[in-house]
C-alpha cells in the first residue's frame, strides 16, 4: 500500500484485523527517498536502505526495523 502514514497505520490495522498475514501486508516507503542510490542516508532505516532495499516491503519486514520509518 501507498499513502499518508495515518492511512497506511489505520488499513494495517483493519488488515490485521482480517487476519491477514504480516508477510502478505505490503507497504511503499518511497516518500522516504532523495537520491535514489543509497549516497545521501535520507532514507536509511536500521540496516535498510529504501532505495536500494525497497521501496516495497512487507509489514514482516518494517516489524524489524527501527520505528523512525
Amino acid at each position: 500500500m501507498c499513502g499518508p502514514p495515518i492511512m497506511i497505520k489505520t488499513t494495517i490495522a483493519v488488515l490485521e484485523e482480517l487476519k491477514f498475514k504480516d508477510e502478505q501486508i505490503l507497504n511503499s516507503l518511497e516518500m522516504r527517498m532523495k537520491c535514489g542510490v543509497g549516497k545521501c542516508g535520507r532514507c536509511n532505516i536500521g540496516n535498510k536502505y529504501v532505495c536500494i532495499d525497497g521501496p516495497v516491503f512487507s509489514l514482516a519486514e518494517l516489524k524489524k526495523l527501527p520505528t523512525e520509518y
